[in-house]
């Protein structure tokens, strides 16, 4: 057995002064006898500084030494002895000094392992000790616990004889309890009967719940619930009855014990009975005899004696008391501290009843609407798989036409009308796809308001000013009265489009008469707003669902001609969203008349302020007239292909120098080393978003860019106005429009309106410009 490095080390001076001392020792030794001592034998003995180790204890230093001085010999047997007279005898000294060196080392290896095994021996004895001395001072404590033991054994005994003598008292107690016992089985017996009966009760409780389970029949149920109360209470208990308030009458739930005719048909309010006081109190109560009580009126049999005292606990459903239970009998009585505890019971389980009994039927109410609900979102899933692949049908078909109908010179002049056409779908398409977004967020509660004070006649002389055109068309007369000015606090633009619709529809659907718009004052303080029309009229049986999605008369075909089915929908979901309600008359033949219901607090109290107006229709301002752009310089920013050429096509043909980039990286070098006056920016750009670019340019924007325009599908006001906040003109919405950057560049002073351009000449220069 080898010594551990650890057991070694155990009490040992640190290995660093060890190690100096034996390197010191062994440098000396090693100068003595190589230097000082080369001819002849040095008096000290190799192996004494090795008995240095035997205080480190460190078996490396012991045979490092050893290892230097077999070295110092050889040196000397192969170096120096070959030059001395006598160089045998000096070798055989040499060896037998190597001899004793590794006889030492081995000597003092042998020690240490020897003083290793002594030091493990005595840390085995120690332990053994510590042993020896928990084992004699657990037997202490056991032979305490014994002496303990001992002590209660005798205690014990002398309890035992004790007991014994009260045994034979109690012998005496038990001939007496015999006789005892014989009187008690009488009353158990009665009380036999007793549970009995009880049990009954209970087993017409049980039938209760299963006829809860199988058809919910409140009555049944509540029948049941007052047999089982007649079984429990026992003698004495003739009738009882669940009652409760409706609208102040007394009202009857369930029964029992009335006899075959039942009760008679209350003849007084709710307020008169007893019921009405333990409900309004919310604790159970009795009266002993009715006759005390000629303010009370009890429920009486339709034929038999009436009754004279009556129990009552009131019934919580949701924390309030709504209905009593009522017990009744014949005999004027007292009624127990445990009847009351019974009645209170009873009643609690009237309230978990009907309870069950209102949420199973909520239940079914919530699965059929679920269900309806389900039908129509498939319905709506369908119509709109129809309505988006129709006009995308038709784009992609246009498209391949077109491009046809380029490669023959013969076929050009068709390519203008095919373009048209195909814009006309493309604008169908989105705005089909702007309604469904819509429907989605205003049903998820996402409806960002706009408020402020407005004409209410100003916006509707607008939306009928928007759609004269469209009924002159048509040979229409449309005209608005209004009986007084009405000013709102309120959404103008989602009022505006919700009147613009039913203005719309009010023209589309009618062939002869007219349609006339009419706001007055209504009783309630608030304002009507009636679109009136000699259209073809709508049948009743459809007017419940006029305001569903995709719901169209005369349509089958789903022509995008006469719309898409969501307009109504969406005014519903808006006036929703205002506080408004919308109500519909009509007659198939005759006409129709859509009514807006604006509430009074939506009103505002003033009348026709000098310079306050409200703010024109967006639909309207769109300018008729184009602008010159000749010679702005414009910086188009889209990482969309097509968009971006088409755009810059647009643009250069009105006239301006166009440089175009597709990712932020190049907008950012362009801006930096360019002259550009106006920036049009895409948001969604694939390596910069572009609220990153307009950050940095609200930290560095170049003197010569007067006008940031951002470009993107997502205009809610909260993005609005964060591109404003950041820097930004103005956010101007897919789909792009010539007119409607014309517009926000006239706005702000970029260009000026002018005389309208004629696209395909747009100015005397006709390519002024354009880079990418």
């Amino acid at each position: 057995m080898n010594p551990s490095t650890d057991d070694y080390r155990e009490n040992t001076p640190p290995f660093w002064a060890s190690l100096l001392l034996c390197v010191l020792v062994t440098t000396f030794m090693g100068w003595f006898r190589l230097v000082v001592f080369p001819e002849r034998v040095f008096p000290i003995s190799s192996g004494i500084p090795l008995l240095l180790c035997l205080w480190n204890k460190d078996l490396r230093l012991l045979y490092g030494m050893a290892l230097a001085f077999t070295s110092f010999s050889l040196i000397k047997i192969s170096v120096i002895a070959p030059q001395l007279d006598d160089a045998s005898y000096e070798n055989i000294l040499l060896g037998s000094q190597m001899i004793n060196i590794w006889l030492v080392a081995g000597v003092i290896h042998g020690l240490l392992n020897a003083m290793n095994r002594i030091r493990i021996k005595g840390r085995k004895l120690l332990e053994l000790n510590q042993a020896l001395e928990t084992t004699n001072s657990e037997l202490a404590t056991l032979n305490e616990e014994l002496a303990a033991r001992e002590e209660e054994i005798t205690a014990q005994n002398e309890e035992l004889q004790s007991q014994t003598e009260e045994l034979e008292q109690q012998s005496e107690e038990l001939r007496q309890q015999s006789e005892e016992m014989e009187e008690q089985s009488l009353e158990l017996q009665e009380t036999n009967q007793e549970l009995a009966r009880r049990e009954k009760g209970m087993q017409t409780l049980l039938d209760s719940g299963r006829w809860l389970r199988n058809d919910m029949n409140e009555e049944l149920v509540m029948n049941g619930i007052c047999q089982a109360t007649i079984q429990v209470m026992g003698e004495g208990v003739h009738a009882v009855a669940v009652v409760e308030d409706e609208n102040g009458k007394f009202r009857i739930r369930g029964d029992s014990g009335f006899g075959l005719n039942g009760a008679m048909l209350p003849d007084f309010g709710f307020e008169d009975s007893f019921a009405s006081l333990v409900v309004k109190r919310g604790q159970t109560g009795y009266i002993e005899n009715i006759a005390s009580r000629e303010d009370i009126e009890l429920l009486r049999p339709a034929a038999g004696r009436p009754f004279r005292s009556v129990l009552a606990s009131p019934i919580w459903i949701e924390g309030k008391p709504v209905a009593a239970l009522e017990i009744y009998s014949h005999d004027i009585r007292k009624w127990s501290e445990q009847e009351f505890r019974v009645a209170e019971w009873l009643a609690a389980q009237s309230a978990l009843t009907l309870q069950a009994i209102r949420f199973q039927r909520e239940l079914e109410i919530k699965r059929g609407d679920a269900e309806e609900a389900s039908i129509q979102k498939t319905r709506f899933l369908a119509a709109v798989s129809h309505d988006v692949r129709t006009p995308a049908n038709a784009i992609c078909l246009l498209a391949e036409l077109i491009e046809r109908l380029a490669t023959d010179p013969k076929m050009n002049h068709q390519v203008p009308e095919m373009a048209r056409s195909l814009g006309n779908n493309a604008r169908s398409l989105i705005e089909l796809v702007s309604d469904v977004l819509d429907l989605s967020r205003f049903d998820a509660g996402r409806m960002d308001l706009q408020l402020n004070d407005f004409s209410l006649s100003s916006l509707i002389e607008n939306e009928v000013k928007q759609a004269t055109p469209v009924a002159d068309s048509r040979g229409l007369s449309l005209c608005f009265e209004s009986d007084e000015e009405v000013w709102l606090h309120s959404d103008r633009i989602k009022l505006a489009r919700v009147l613009s619709n039913l203005v719309g529809n009010a023209v589309k659907f009618t062939e002869t008469g007219g349609v006339e718009v009419r706001c007055v004052r209504n009783a309630d303080g608030g304002a009507d707003i009636s679109v009136i029309d000699t259209g073809i009229g709508i049948p009743e049986d459809h007017l419940p669902n006029i305001f569903d999605e995709f719901f169209q008369l005369r349509n089958p075909e789903r022509d995008r001609e006469k719309g898409t089915g969501l307009g109504l929908a969406i005014c519903r979901r808006l006036l929703d969203g205002l506080g408004c309600g919308v109500s519909v008359k009509s007659l198939v033949g005759i006409g129709t008349t859509f009514t807006v219901h604006v509430p009074e607090k939506l009103i505002v109290r003033r009348t026709g302020l000098p310079g306050i107006s409200g703010t024109p229709n967006k639909a309207t301002a769109v300018l008729q007239k184009a602008a010159s752009l000749t010679g702005l310089r414009i910086l188009l920013v889209e990482d969309h292909h097509v968009t971006r050429n088409a755009m810059a096509q647009l643009l250069t043909a009105y006239g301006a120098i166009i440089t175009e980039t597709r990712n932020g990286r190049e907008a950012l070098h362009q801006i930096s080393h360019g002259s550009h006056q106006v920036m049009l920016l895409d948001l969604n750009l694939p390596d910069i978003d572009g609220s990153e670019i307009l950050k940095s340019l609200r930290r560095s924007k170049p003197v010569e860019l007067e006008c940031i325009l951002v470009v993107s599908g997502d205009v809610r006001p909260a993005r609005i106005e964060e591109v404003k906040r950041l820097g930004a003109a103005d956010l101007i919405s897919k789909p792009l429009s010539i007119d409607r950057i014309l517009e926000a560049l006239e706005a702000r002073g970029i260009v000026r309106p002018s005389d309208p351009i004629d696209p395909e000449n747009p100015s005397d220069d006709p390519d002024p410009g354009r880079t990418d």
